[in-house]
C-alpha cells in the first residue's frame, strides 16, 4: 500500500477540489491511501460540513491543532502562519509513517501552501502542487504578471477601460476582483513566490 499526504487550504474553493482529486485517485488505484491534513489557518464551516458528508474508506482526515505561536489568522499573516504550522505538519507526517505499514510516496500541497515543500524535502519525499482554479485563470494570472513585470502595466488601471487582451484560448474584457484593487499583496504576488 502507498500513502500520499494532501494538505489543502482550509477554504471550500480549495479544499473540495483537492479532496475530489484524492477521491478520484483512491478510486483509480486500489493500492493507494490518502491522509488529508487540515490546518487551522482560516476555519471554514463549509469545510467541516463537507468532511462530515464524506464516506471514503481510504481517505483519512487529521485536524492539526492551532500552533501556539499563531495569534492572527488573517491572510495578511499567511507566511508566518504557515511557518508556525510546519512543525505540526512534520510531526503529523512522522506519526503517520510510524503507525502505518504503507510506503509514504509524497505530499500534495495547495498552491498557497508551497512553503511546506521544505517539509517534503526534509523527509526526502517528492512534493506536488495542486492548483484549484481553472487553466484559464492560471493563464490570466500569468498574463497579468507578464504585463506587470515585463511591460510595467498596472492592471488596476485597466479596470473600467475597453482594453482587450488575449490569453491563449481566452478573451477577457474584465479583471477578476483581486486585480481591481491597488494592493501590493495582490494575487500576482502569489505567483512570484512559487
Amino acid at each position: 500500500m502507498a500513502e500520499l499526504v494532501f494538505i489543502p487550504m482550509s477554504r471550500m474553493g480549495h479544499f473540495a477540489p483537492m479532496v475530489e482529486l484524492a477521491r478520484l485517485l483512491v478510486d483509480l488505484h486500489s493500492e493507494l491511501s490518502i491522509t488529508v491534513l487540515i490546518l487551522k489557518l482560516n476555519p471554514d464551516a463549509q469545510v467541516a460540513a463537507y468532511i462530515h458528508s464524506l464516506t471514503a474508506t481510504r481517505i483519512k482526515f487529521i485536524h492539526l491543532p492551532q500552533p501556539e505561536t499563531q495569534k492572527d489568522i488573517s491572510f495578511s499573516n499567511h507566511i508566518s502562519n504557515l511557518q508556525a504550522h510546519a512543525p505540526l505538519v512534520k510531526d503529523a507526517t512522522n506519526n503517520i509513517l510510524h503507525h502505518s505499514s504503507s510506503r509514504f510516496i509524497g505530499f500534495v500541497f495547495d498552491l498557497f501552501l508551497t512553503p511546506f515543500i521544505d517539509v517534503g524535502n526534509q523527509l526526502g519525499v517528492p512534493s506536488y502542487v495542486f492548483y484549484a482554479s481553472s487553466a484559464a485563470f492560471l493563464g490570466f494570472q500569468s498574463q497579468a504578471l507578464d504585463l506587470q513585470d515585463e511591460q510595467n502595466v498596472n492592471i488596476v488601471e485597466l479596470k473600467d477601460s475597453d482594453t482587450e487582451f488575449t490569453i491563449p484560448s481566452v478573451k477577457v474584457h474584465f479583471c477578476p476582483g483581486p486585480y481591481q484593487q491597488n494592493n501590493p499583496n495582490n494575487k500576482t504576488q502569489n505567483l512570484k513566490s512559487t
